[in-house]
C-alpha cells in the first residue's frame, strides 16, 4: 500500500534536488543547530518535533534531528502524529507499505505495526486518518536525507481517552520494541502555541514585543512540563490556559513512553514563527525537545 505525498510543494519543496538544499538549509541557518550532524556517542530516545512548513519550523526539527542523526543505528522510527483531520479512529495505525516523498520511499516496518496493535486495545490499522494528514510526512524528508535506508512505524493519535489510550500505546510500544528486538525511536509530532485571530486565541492586545513575551510564556511554562516528564501537570496546563499546543495527546503518550528510560528531558531550541516572519499578531510556537 502506497501513501503519497500530500505535503510536496506546500509545507516542503517538491523538486528533490531543491528539497535537500532546504533541509541542509534547516540545519545551517540561524534559528538551526548550525551545523550538519556528527559522529556522537549519546542515547536517545524520543523526541518531539514541529510539523509547520519548512521555513518556518524546519530550523526548530533540524536541532532534533542533528542530535538523531548522530546517534547509533536505528531500526524504526515510531512517528506519533497530531490528527488535524479529526478522521479515523482514535489510534490510527498505518499496518504497511511504502510512504512516498520527493526524496523516494520510506518502509513501513509492518512486524512492528502489527505487534504494536496487538499489544493495544486501544488502536486500530487505518489508513483514513493518515490520507491528509502531514503532520508525520513532512518528518520523513529528515529521516531520508539522514539515513540511506530506515523504516518507520506511522500512528495518527488523537486521544479520545487521552491518558489512558496514551498509555497503553507507550506502553504498547515499548514490549513489541523488545519483543522484536528493534530499536526504536520515538517523534511526537507537534507545534506549539497557534496565536491570534487567525488560531482563535484571545486577548490579542499589544506590540509584537509584549505578545512575543505571551507567546514565549506559554509555551514555556508548557515545555516546563514536559522535559520534567509530567504528564498530568502537562495536561492540566493545556486544559487551564486553553493553550492551542496541537499535538498534546502525542506529547502525551511520548512523554509516558519516554518515562520507561529517561528522568528528564531536554529542550534544545524553541522560538514562534513571529520571530522568522515578523508577524507576531499570527503566529505559531515550534520546540526541539530530546528524551
Amino acid at each position: 500500500m502506497d501513501r503519497l505525498p500530500i505535503a510536496a510543494g506546500h509545507f516542503y519543496e517538491d523538486n528533490p534536488e531543491k528539497l535537500k538544499a532546504k533541509l541542509k538549509w534547516c540545519f545551517l541557518s540561524e534559528f538551526g543547530p548550525k551545523s550538519l550532524p556528527k559522529k556522537d556517542s549519546k542515547n536517545y530516545f524520543a523526541a518531539i518535533a514541529p510539523h509547520a512548513g519548512y521555513t518556518y519550523s524546519g530550523p526548530a526539527a533540524a536541532h532534533a534531528y542533528k542530535k538523531i542523526g548522530e546517534m547509533k543505528k536505528i531500526d524504526t522510527f515510531v512517528i506519533i502524529g497530531t490528527n488535524h483531520s479529526g478522521l479515523g479512529p482514535s489510534i490510527s495505525i498505518f499496518p504497511e507499505g511504502i510512504w512516498k516523498t520527493p526524496l523516494g520511499e520510506v518502509e513501513v516496518d509492518s512486524e512492528l505495526s502489527n505487534r504494536i496493535k496487538n499489544y493495544s486495545k486501544f488502536s486500530k490499522f487505518d489508513t483514513i486518518a493518515h490520507k491528509y494528514e502531514h503532520s508525520i510526512e513532512v518528518q520523513l524528508p529528515f529521516l531520508q536525507f539522514l539515513f540511506e535506508k530506515t523504516k518507520i512505524v506511522p500512528i495518527v493519535f488523537r486521544g479520545d481517552e487521552l491518558i489512558e489510550e496514551a498509555k497503553d500505546l507507550a506502553n504498547a510500544i515499548e514490549i513489541a520494541a523488545k519483543k522484536l528486538e528493534r530499536k526504536i525511536f520515538v517523534i511526537a509530532s507537534s507545534d506549539f502555541t497557534h496565536y491570534g485571530r487567525a488560531y482563535n486565541y484571545l486577548p490579542f492586545f499589544g506590540s509584537n514585543a509584549e505578545i512575543k513575551k505571551k507567546i514565549y510564556a506559554l509555551d514555556k511554562n508548557a515545555i516546563h512540563e514536559i522535559v520534567n516528564l509530567h504528564e498530568m501537570k502537562f495536561l492540566r496546563y493545556v486544559y487551564d490556559t486553553g493553550a492551542t499546543i496541537c499535538g498534546f495527546a502525542p506529547i502525551i503518550a511520548t512523554i509516558l513512553y519516554a518515562k520507561k528510560h529517561v528522568e528528564k528531558g531536554e529542550l534544545l531550541k524553541y522560538y514562534c514563527s513571529g520571530d522568522i516572519s515578523g508577524d507576531y499578531e499570527n503566529c505559531v510556537g515550534y520546540a526541539s525537545i530530546m528524551f
